[in-house]
């Protein structure tokens, strides 16, 4: 594509206009993987200034460099001012890529947790109403190949974005289930892609580290709902509070909204949910489904939410009550979400999950507390540790150069629910361990639960497999599907999954 096309297209100023006729083979963000005919596009990051990597850019192939500023670049070379530049890498991307995502139904998903998992399920349940999704986010990146490619960022930057798209089109694909992180939202890492549908799950502490405070997080995840156009949706959940302001955005952009809730107040919602480690009973009703009674094969009220989250969106994308209902009844658990791990017959339960924040791992720990003391799913059970079918084993950390305010936060909820909390390390990086530990543990006062701290991970879940007996459940939260740990400057391989397994023989 010329770039003269894009400028006029999408705006800015062509330092050299003599260059307006060069022609544009793709748009990078990161000058590693520019090649010869490449707009580079040098944005400042939370960590560096792309400005330092155009000389670089250039040196690989680049043919124009796009920049918020003037810039000096290599003789010779266009320099495309534009105010947005970010915004500008993306949409440039998707028309140099044929706007890939047109003609596909595309939804993101946002939210503090649950982004993963409703992502998931609305690939499934698309998939079961005859569509060829992609689901993209934390856990990977699926295409309609049924291909897994690895995923470095829970929302790719723009052009990746565009790339990935436009791959999934050549193969055939036709719709898109994506999580959209806060992050993504406030660096326009979706920039060039239009939404049919917004979902919002829920908003709770999480990446202040990043944000500075809960009203800058709540602005971030707005900006979705701020993107959409007239004749999309916002799908937003009913029992949230921040849902409204959610709601509000969309409607301000003459998007429709529909709601969903475990609590009876909603469009699509669930009730009389009985839940156990299998999974959860509930009747399901609204949006053209009759009060129908539903096995769901996730536990857990946040995970009823998430199905009824995917579901509304799916019926929005126009799949059938019919095939809805049917795809929720088979519905598979997203990689590293309460995930399994076969214990040979030990008779006790080992599960992995991603839970890494304070609401997370309460709404975790509360579920697991729940089907110890009622595991067929047919009683009530007590809230906290009380139960006597056996005991809940929780292996947990915090994050390292991150939001350091949960962190004690996190090792309340654990301390409240757990029989045995093992506080241990999740990706320390270049923190030093022993200080994370000590500020989880503050939370953790006055203990109710017995607690070992043990800085290895494997070693925790080494004590955490030998420590429990037949009827306990053993959770290993906080890095889920993560294939590694990094610790100061190395990344080791390390896999929750696969360390359990191990320690399991």
């Amino acid at each position: 594509m010329l770039l003269a096309d894009l400028v006029a297209g999408l705006g800015g100023v062509l330092r050299r206009p003599g260059s307006a006729d060069t022609r544009v083979g793709g748009v990078r963000i990161d000058s590693r993987g520019v090649v010869a005919g490449d707009l580079f596009c040098a944005v400042s990051g939370s960590r560096e200034d792309g400005a330092r990597f155009a000389a670089d850019a250039v040196r690989r192939g680049a043919v124009a460099v796009l920049s918020d500023r003037e810039l000096e670049v290599p003789a010779g070379t266009a320099l495309w001012i534009h105010p947005q530049a970010r915004r500008a890498a993306g949409e440039a991307a998707a028309r140099v890529l044929g706007n890939p995502a047109r003609g596909m139904f595309v939804a993101g998903v946002t939210g503090t947790n649950g982004k993963t998992t409703t992502a998931h399920l609305i690939g499934h349940l698309l998939k079961a109403a005859g569509r060829r999704p992609a689901v993209l986010g934390t856990a990977g990146n699926r295409l309609a190949d049924g291909n897994l490619v690895t995923a470095t960022h829970t929302t790719p930057d723009a052009p990746e974005l565009q790339r990935l798209i436009a791959r999934h089109r050549d193969l055939g694909g036709d719709a898109i289930a994506m999580e959209v992180s806060s992050h993504a939202l406030d660096q326009e890492r979706t920039a060039g892609l239009d939404f049919d549908v917004a979902i919002f799950t829920n908003l709770t502490r999480d990446h202040l580290d990043y944000h500075g405070d809960l009203e800058s997080y709540a602005r971030a995840k707005q900006r979705l709902f701020e993107s959409l156009r007239a004749g999309s949706t916002a799908v937003v959940n009913a029992d949230e509070p921040a849902s409204e302001r959610m709601s509000a955005a969309a409607r301000g952009r003459n998007a429709e909204v529909v709601t969903y809730s475990a609590r009876l107040r909603g469009d699509l919602c669930a009730s009389q949910l009985r839940s156990s480690l299998r999974g959860t009973h509930l009747i399901l009703h609204g949006m053209g489904i009759s009060r129908t009674r539903l096995w769901l094969p996730l536990a857990g009220r946040f995970n009823v939410e998430n199905a009824l989250a995917a579901a509304a969106c799916a019926l929005v994308s126009g799949a059938s009550p019919s095939s809805i209902l049917e795809g929720l009844a088979n519905a598979p658990s997203a990689p590293g979400r309460l995930e399994l791990v076969p214990t040979n017959g030990r008779g006790f339960t080992v599960l992995v999950d991603y839970a890494h924040s304070e609401d997370a791992l309460e709404n975790v720990c509360r579920t697991l507390r729940q089907s110890l003391a009622a595991p067929d799913a047919d009683e009530p059970a007590p809230a906290t540790a009380s139960a006597t079918n056996g005991r809940l084993i929780v292996v947990f950390g915090a994050g390292g150069d991150r939001d350091k305010g949960k962190r004690a936060p996190m090792g309340r909820v654990v301390n409240d629910f757990a029989d045995l909390a093992i506080v241990t390390s999740d990706n320390p990086r270049s923190e030093d361990p022993a200080r994370i530990l000590t500020d989880i543990v503050a939370g953790m006062e006055p203990a109710r639960a017995r607690r070992i701290v043990e800085s290895d991970r494997r070693r925790a879940i080494e004590i955490a497999c030998g420590e429990a007996r037949s009827g306990d459940v053993v959770l290993i939260a906080g890095k889920g599907h993560e294939t590694t740990q990094t610790i100061g400057n190395e990344v080791h391989s390390f896999d929750d999954r696969a360390v359990a397994r191990e320690v399991l023989g």
